[in-house]
């Protein structure tokens, strides 16, 4: 198994000065807004770019301006690329050939990967035919008998139903990390970020944090960072001294480092409603909710415009126009200076 590394990459107004080494036998995903540069930097990794300035290294060898075809990887989104009238099994045996295996040894792999990805009601049908969840498991099932050194992934997983991306992902990734598989990914939910070794956040083609993924979840460096971690609030503020004034009330700060206007980062499960002799911090009007993970998250209209999400127990009664009694923990809130960051509101 080999590294992979960026040696300051540059391709025009895309992407700005990106070093980053991705250790053999890891799993890093690469995240950010839309337009980031997630895709691009893919891209580049697995030749089907090539950077205006800079290098791509795989082990000791410069790859910058080899083929696509000759580098030493798997490039995969959710589109196979393999005609829509092969069967499932057609796929998966041209897969399998591709490795140097003895027709028995093929087809006990063939048979394991159909058992494993749960592929034999459909095993003999044209891909064509699948639903777009189906031919996503079937590509999975693909990739792993391909047996990848590297794999580069854009957006592998899109095209499942969300309530099966935890699950499928889990499965398939602990499979890349038993192969030994280098993976480089953009995931298609957060739901995958659990799974990885690190995490990459890009914002308007550069690098603004890098670190573990609970570690971006909890202590963002930027807007960006926090909004590809999840759900978040972005509450403008303006620091005086200790005190920090914002349209969801007044608190004390004494570590904000700095004074004048900023943001506060705020997750919906850093607000809960008062209890009945509690004193509320905001009155909170329900405009819309989703019900997702056994809780409800609910967006209101606050004073100035902004948009608040909360996350309320399942078992509140939750309706267009329902007034609540909210209190926040702004010790959890995560403050950035500079008004920069008011173009995410």
């Amino acid at each position: 198994m080999l590294d992979v590394a960026l040696e300051r990459v540059s391709l025009a107004d895309r992407l700005h000065d990106i070093t980053l080494t991705f250790a053999k036998s890891t799993h890093t995903a690469i995240a950010g807004p839309p337009g980031a540069g997630a895709s691009t930097l893919l891209q580049i990794i697995a030749g089907a770019l090539r950077p205006t300035v800079g290098r791509v290294m795989i082990g000791a060898r410069d790859v910058t301006r080899l083929a696509a075809s000759r580098r030493p990887l798997l490039f995969a989104t959710s589109e196979i690329g393999a005609p829509g009238r092969w069967s499932v099994s057609h796929l998966l045996i041209a897969a399998v050939r591709t490795r140097s295996l003895d027709r028995e040894d093929r087809q006990r792999e063939f048979e394991q990967a159909v058992d494993k990805w749960r592929l034999g009601a459909f095993a003999s049908r044209a891909l064509r035919s699948l639903s777009s969840s189906e031919r996503t498991v079937a590509n999975l099932a693909r990739i792993e008998l391909l047996r990848p050194a590297i794999l580069v992934a854009d957006r592998l997983l899109e095209t499942l139903n969300p309530s099966a991306i935890a699950r499928i992902a889990d499965e398939f990734y602990r499979t890349m990390r038993v192969l030994g598989t280098t993976v480089i990914a953009a995931p298609a939910s957060v739901d995958e970020f659990g799974m990885t070794d690190r995490l990459v956040i890009l914002e308007k083609g550069r690098v603004v944090q890098d670190d573990v993924a609970r570690t971006v979840h909890l202590e963002p460096r930027s807007v960006a960072a926090a909004e590809a971690t999840g759900d978040v609030n972005v509450i403008p503020i303006t620091v005086r001294g200790a005190q920090v004034d914002s349209p969801i009330g007044t608190w004390t700060a004494a570590d904000a480092g700095f004074e004048g206007e900023g943001v506060a980062l705020a997750r919906p499960e850093d607000f809960s409603i008062a209890g009945p002799d509690e004193e509320s911090d905001l009155i909170f009007g329900i405009e819309e909710a989703s019900f997702r993970g056994g809780r409800w998250i609910a967006s209101g209209i606050l004073t100035g415009g902004l948009n608040l999400r909360v996350a309320l127990p399942g078992s509140v009664a939750v309706h267009k126009g329902r007034l609540l009694p909210l209190r926040f923990e702004a010790s959890r809130f995560v403050i950035l200076r500079g008004t920069q960051f008011a173009a995410s509101l």
